[in-house]
């Protein structure tokens, strides 16, 4: 029987590990790395290096060496191959060993390490981690428009990604949670309560707030993992962007969150935009856990923090979500009308997993442009 709770880890070896294998997942941001450099990266329950060639290319292989296991983000970079630290043993993109210094009678050709495919795609770099051929990417047009930027981002998250998988389809929440600092939360407040409704798309779930002052907003879920949004207040600068959001395990307590947003601002304006929002973004990393934590222990109040000082969203949901517990407890809930979202995603959820666990086909979760109508009230 396929329930909630199988959703919880992402490991190689569990359904929904293998289930997000089969998609491409966002592993790291890609002005954060440079030519020459490596790191190490975790991911679904596993470690890798991932590394930038000098030429630029960016390469996802194992986590260690195949000589003595040590860590191979720690070696060098040489072209587009990285050389361990330990004793030199030396590996191409492909996790091929090619050289083994100090070895009478080279066995290289018999050593390799696991090699992942690799995407740069809106400042982001993605890896497909399943077994056979990588599914056809998708893009997303509305993004590449040459007159905005992609401002790229992520930071952790200290609970189970889920429980960030089912905030994106929950209306409910932003009336209360965002309500401080959020225009359109307000907005929605004077709106009434809505009423939603939800249905299957090609992409994953299409979702409806009808208000009843009329208007209605649409939202939209591309499974397994992945948040759309229209009409994002970002900061006093920016009062209306589109947001692509991923939530990437990490280990059952902690996950990513990845962000492209589609920011307004052509040419050098834009460039100049994405450095001064880098720079106030690392002062508010600094903080933010404390943060978080200060207002789940009672030491801080949300109403008590400076607007200035960090982004108020974030911090929001990350209470809201982390004070569900680092793994939420599902079986103490009480579901309403307004949890229509979080019930069918789960349902198509336990659908794939249950294919998965029987070996029966999958369906094929394909996002089209024209699923993103303009709409008012988004």
């Amino acid at each position: 029987m396929i329930g909630v709770n199988d959703f919880i880890s992402a490991g190689p070896e569990t359904l929904a590990g293998k289930f997000l294998r089969r998609f491409w997942q966002p592993v790291y941001c890609a002005h954060e790395i440079l030519p020459g450099r490596a790191v190490p990266i975790r991911v679904m329950g596993e470690n890798f290096t991932l590394y930038r060639g000098e030429s630029g290319t960016a390469h996802l292989v194992g986590d260690r060496c195949a000589h003595r296991g040590t860590q191979l983000s720690v070696g060098w970079i040489e072209g587009d191959a990285i050389r361990c630290f330990y004793h030199g043993w030396k590996y191409d993109c492909s996790g091929q060993c090619v050289e083994q210094p100090a070895e009478p009678k080279s066995f290289a050709e018999n050593m390799r390490i696991p090699s992942y495919p690799v995407r740069e795609y809106l400042g982001l770099i993605f890896a497909y981690f399943g077994a056979g051929d990588p599914p056809p990417f998708n893009r997303f047009p509305n993004f590449e428009d040459p007159q905005s930027v992609v401002d790229a981002i992520h930071f952790d998250r200290t609970c189970n990604y889920y429980n960030n998988i089912e905030n994106s389809l929950d209306n409910t929440h932003v009336r209360f949670v965002h309500s401080r600092h959020r225009e359109s939360a307000r907005d929605h407040a004077a709106a009434g309560d809505p009423v939603i409704k939800v249905e299957e798309s090609d992409w994953g779930v299409r979702r409806y707030a009808g208000y009843p002052n009329g208007t209605e907003s649409v939202f939209f879920f591309g499974m397994p993992n992945i948040n759309y949004i229209i009409g994002q207040v970002v900061d006093r600068d920016v009062k209306r962007v589109e947001s692509l959001i991923f939530k990437v395990p990490v280990d059952d307590d902690r996950h990513l969150h990845f962000e492209a947003r589609l920011m307004p601002f052509p040419g050098e304006k834009g460039q100049e935009w994405l450095k001064r929002r880098r720079a106030q973004r690392a002062k508010e990393a600094a903080d933010r856990l404390e943060l978080v934590r200060a207002v789940l222990e009672g030491r801080q109040r949300l109403d008590d923090i400076d607007p200035g000082r960090t982004d108020h969203v974030v911090i929001e949901d990350e209470v809201a979500q982390t004070g569900q517990g680092a793994i939420a407890d599902r079986s103490r809930e009480h579901l309403g009308r307004s949890d229509i979202g979080i019930v069918f995603l789960r349902k198509l959820w336990e659908r794939e997993l249950r294919a998965l666990a029987e070996g029966k086909p999958l369906k094929q979760w394909v996002y089209r442009p024209d699923m993103l109508p303009i709409y008012p009230g988004a």
